[in-house]
């Protein structure tokens, strides 16, 4: 017997959020241990948790012919009942998950959930950062790869493809690699102010920049503006696993239309999915009405739709009867009406690869970048009679006209961030995307 009961997920980014189910024993036996507790090497206690995850995954899972599911019990369950203590029986079952080979089901276990992503150096506290990452290039410099937003690498006006040559008077092209420039950066940006000598594509400049805690885990989930010229806005959204992500995105969409622009460069290189109520909330910027159907058990299971109501855009998943298993509401929503272009790369997965998917079905966008894996379906979180906790794949999502999602986003124009290139001020995708909004028959900037 299932029944449902919401709970807060810190999973990785890459799961699609989706409302949880606890699985309920019909007889709890008096000797079953409470959740936290360690077995040991009880194989009774082993065997009943494997027992109720075959039968959860035969019931729940969204493509019952999915495998012989006999077969891939019996194929796990004697290791899982003879391992000799918890952590043994655990790494069985995380096999167990992963042989389902579907890039979003998982065994979470008896212990929390890990916390959300980002870069773990950094926090709250701690010694003054520029807030960017990158990556070194000999005889060059540090190549900013991204740039996180409400940080003093965005507040001075650093970009992607941006190479900081020089701190002060240090030159970074000698040093011996990543590490030991960044050594050099953060060592001039504890002593204070500090001046960058940057080379940003043809053009050498000099920024001046003041260090200042970055707490890494929060500031890698929010959406980064600026203008890439003075009609042209550029948005990257890392992730739609956090609360409040689609309201972030309008504001940003609202303060670039206000600097001028009138086309836009929506960047999800390497977003790993998250919400898909905050999803929507994201396509609603920029076309309304159903965006995708799920689809489990050779059945509609439920529909994303994302309409105006009232002064609020709405983003709800719905089934066919009005029940509303997720949504999310953004205030005052922007309407982004002119030229839209969305980047894309192998690293964009989930949720990411659903938003670029329903914006080019719906011909509301073109696509650059490289082709995604497709991986679409709609997990959902349950409780076995344990306490131990699993991750299903409950449902694949697919256009509303049809389109198979699960091929993954094929782009329009196909195009590479080749590290050699982005050292060179050169940023492939992008440079692709200002072509296709510039309507120029040649791609800008183009190095030879």
């Amino acid at each position: 017997m299932v029944r449902v009961a919401l709970f807060a997920s810190l999973l990785l980014a890459s799961l699609l959020a989706f409302p949880a189910a606890t699985l309920a024993q019909e007889a709890a036996p008096s000797r079953e241990p409470a959740p936290g507790h360690t077995f040991g090497g009880d194989a009774v206690a082993f065997g009943r948790t494997v027992d109720a995850l075959v039968t959860l995954v035969r019931r729940e899972y969204w493509d019952p012919d999915h495998l012989d599911w006999q077969a891939w019990a019996d194929r796990y369950r004697s290791e899982a009942v003879a391992a000799l203590d918890r952590p043994a029986f655990d790494a069985v079952m995380r096999r167990m998950l992963r042989a389902l080979d579907d890039d979003h089901s998982s065994w979470m276990g008896l212990s929390a959930a890990a916390p959300r992503g980002g870069s773990s150096a950094g926090s709250d506290a701690g010694p003054p950062r520029l807030g960017a990452q990158f990556s070194f290039e000999p005889g060059r410099g540090l190549v900013v790869e991204r740039v996180f937003a409400a940080t003093p690498a965005a507040d001075a006006g650093l970009r992607r493809a941006d190479v900081i040559i020089a701190v002060g008077e240090v030159p970074l092209g000698s040093r011996s690699g990543l590490i030991d420039a960044n050594a050099v950066l953060a060592e001039a940006l504890a002593s204070g102010d500090v001046r960058l000598v940057v080379e940003r594509r043809r053009a050498t400049l000099s920024i001046d920049v003041v260090g200042a805690a970055v707490a890494f885990r929060e500031v890698a989930e929010v959406p980064f503006a600026v203008m890439l010229d003075h009609a042209t806005g550029y948005l990257a959204v890392p992730t739609f696993n956090a609360a409040g992500v689609g309201r972030e995105v309008h504001r940003a969409l609202g303060e670039l239309q206000d600097e001028g622009a009138v086309a836009l460069v929506l960047d999800l290189r390497g977003n790993l999915g998250g919400r898909l109520a905050e999803a929507g909330l994201v396509v609603g910027a920029f076309s309304r009405g159903t965006w995708a159907d799920a689809v489990a058990r050779g059945e509609l299971a439920w529909h994303a739709r994302v309409e105006l109501l009232g002064d609020g855009l709405l983003s709800r998943l719905e089934r066919s009867g009005g029940e509303v298993l997720a949504a999310a509401r953004v205030e005052r929503p922007v309407s982004w009406r002119g030229p839209l272009v969305v980047l894309v790369d192998s690293a964009t997965v989930s949720a990411g690869e659903l938003v670029a998917l329903a914006l080019q079905d719906q011909e509301r966008a073109l696509v650059v970048g490289q082709p995604t894996a497709g991986n679409v379906e709609a997990v959902q979180g349950f409780t076995l009679p344990d306490g131990s906790r699993v991750m299903l794949a409950v449902a694949d999502l697919r256009g509303p006209r049809g389109l198979d999602f699960s091929a993954g986003v094929v782009p329009d124009v196909l195009a590479r961030a080749a590290g050699s290139e982005l050292a060179r001020g050169m940023d492939g995708p992008l440079v692709e995307a200002r072509r296709l909004l510039g309507g120029l028959p040649f791609t800008p900037d183009r190095l030879f």
